[in-house]
């Protein structure tokens, strides 16, 4: 039985089953500002998925322009580069990335005939499978990696499943788009006073449309996702600033120390206090990191984070020279 026929039987059967497949990165990047960068050739998988706004990157020798429902993925070894540039008066790219190796990985690829750039479905379960990849690839504890490999493994499968099914793909819903610039507005003022309304204003819906339109296509609330950031960016101080804890739990939105106590304590186990006085070594741990852009990266691995700094050193290299 082959890799992807073990993978049914897991699926299908309940067979518990261990793959060789393992996740460096996985994040979600929103650009509204000129971006370029060159990185060398990865030694894993690389897998775009453009989800706002557009951009381009080289496929196959030359830069093409990579649009809404564009998937990328590049094999170990090719070589990546990517611009974000002004199309159409406006500068705007999302989207969903990670990096993979195994195995497994190389046997799916093997499966089909692929090409680097193909277009898809902008489905709500394949998103829905990337955001829960991001969450669980970034938690502080009790990381379950057969978990990160069965949402890949299903990830790899849906994008199969939309490839075969041969979904109209002229225009992804709109109801994506609307989701994805709410949670861009949500990300650019978490720490600040943010209401429902003030996002469903942003997205130019109804608070009622907005609140079940989030819900149904991320799985969280608004609020829920608002709260996660909030104490990613509360997790960060505590470490990395000598902030009082009353001081940060008001900086990063919470309207009292009491209630950022308790909901800190509930998703991290850990009280902020315990955390300040015994903090985790965080590239250890694999947990969070930020790359040169500013864009927050969740569960780097160690070869995620050299691969990363490569790109880094060659945009400074490209900026030198022009």
């Amino acid at each position: 039985m082959n890799l992807l026929s073990d993978w049914k039987s897991l699926l299908f059967g309940w067979v518990v089953i261990t793959v060789d497949l393992r996740l460096h990165a996985c994040a979600y990047a929103f650009h509204t500002l000129p971006f370029k960068t060159s990185y060398t050739p990865p030694p894993f998988f690389l897998f775009r998925l453009q989800v706002m706004g557009s951009c381009r990157a080289l496929v196959n020798g030359k830069m093409s322009l990579i649009e809404t429902g564009d998937l990328l993925i590049y094999r170990p070894g090719d070589p990546y580069h990517l611009v974000v540039e002004e199309q159409e008066g406006k500068i705007e790219s999302g989207d969903y990335y990670l990096l993979c190796e195994g195995a497994w990985v190389e046997e799916w690829w093997n499966a089909e005939r692929r090409s680097t750039q193909q277009r898809i479905h902008l489905d709500t379960g394949l998103l829905a499978l990337w955001q829960q990849l991001c969450i669980e690839q970034h938690r502080i504890e009790q990381a379950n990696s057969d978990l990160i490999q069965h949402l890949l493994c299903a990830l790899c499968l849906s994008i199969d499943r939309l490839l075969v099914e041969g979904v109209s793909l002229q225009s992804p819903k709109r109801s994506n788009e609307l989701v994805m610039r709410m949670q861009y507005y949500i990300n650019e003022n978490a720490l600040s006073r943010l209401t429902v309304e003030d996002v469903a204003n942003f997205a130019g819906l109804s608070v009622s449309r907005a609140v079940h339109l989030f819900k149904e296509i991320t799985g969280y609330t608004i609020i829920h996702f608002t709260q996660e950031i909030r104490l990613s960016n509360a997790l960060e101080r505590i470490r990395y600033t000598d902030l009082s804890l009353e001081s940060i739990a008001s900086t990063c939105g919470f309207g009292t120390y009491s209630y950022f106590h308790k909901i800190f304590k509930t998703k991290y186990g850990v009280s902020p206090k315990e955390i300040r006085k015994h903090p985790i070594d965080l590239d250890q741990k694999n947990n969070m990191s930020v790359n040169g852009t500013g864009e927050k990266i969740s569960g780097l691995s160690l070869d995620a984070q050299r691969f990363f700094s490569s790109g880094r050193l060659k945009a400074a290299q490209d900026a030198h020279i022009e």
